[in-house]
């Protein structure tokens, strides 16, 4: 049976204060081309993937310079103050009726994940749409309330790190959304929106390599993993 094609929403409004650079993180270089270019060639990748929303802030100086401006399967959105904000205003351009939700600083996301995301979560049988997650593998330890000291260790049985995308019915979506907008809820993720309503994302196992970029650190452990796998 054919996978369904799903448009995919990237919130690419934030400045990436952690990254300390001078621009936004997701259009500093990657090799030769920049983070929200290799990000979106990796979700183009899938056959799952339909048009691909970015939401980008008002003072955005930098996406229209880009080839993949132009793309025809690219559809720019007015972003807003926090990432939620973003999502919740591009879902007006979504035109599926699920949607993935994909971090701009993951350009390692796996086509083979996107896709096993997809079939595992869309369907009749299933509304609580799903997030690709990895389990986490360090012992977890939680910090004595501003002593910088252990309180205690917390058992990594049945804890998973929230990867992207995340993918969900849209109309679902821009409810948990709107519902978390008007009660003033913060989230920091889409999963987390759905679980205010009492939605059970399903956890689909991905990559531990699909990391998120958010320091220098981060951007020298992507380039060794881009460097060893070409065709990621």
């Amino acid at each position: 049976m054919a996978l369904p094609r799903i448009d995919v929403v990237i919130p690419a409004a934030g400045v990436g204060k952690r990254m300390g650079a001078c621009i936004p993180k997701q259009y500093l270089l990657l090799g030769r081309s920049t983070i929200l270019e290799i990000t979106v060639k990796a979700l183009q990748s899938s056959v799952c993937v339909g048009n691909i929303i970015i939401g980008l802030s008002e003072t955005d100086q930098w996406f229209d310079k880009l080839p993949l401006s132009s793309d025809k399967r690219i559809i720019k959105a007015q972003g807003g103050a926090e990432r939620s904000d973003t999502v919740r205003m591009c879902l007006d351009k979504v035109s599926t009726e699920y949607v993935m939700v994909h971090d701009a600083a993951r350009p390692l996301v796996r086509t083979c994940d996107i896709d096993n995301l997809v079939a595992g979560c869309t369907g009749a049988d299933f509304k609580d749409g799903g997030i690709l997650a990895c389990a986490v593998a360090d012992t977890i330890k939680q910090e004595k309330t501003d002593r910088a000291v252990i309180e205690k260790t917390v058992p990594r049985k049945h804890l998973y790190r929230a990867l992207t995308p995340q993918l969900f019915k849209t109309k679902l979506l821009k409810d948990a959304l709107d519902y978390a907008y008007r009660n003033n809820i913060a989230i920091t993720d889409d999963a987390s929106a759905m679980e205010l309503l009492g939605f059970h994302p399903r956890l689909v196992e991905g990559s531990s390599t699909n990391i998120k970029i958010t320091s220098p650190d981060d951007l020298l452990i992507a380039g060794a993993i881009l460097k060893a796998y070409h065709s990621i």
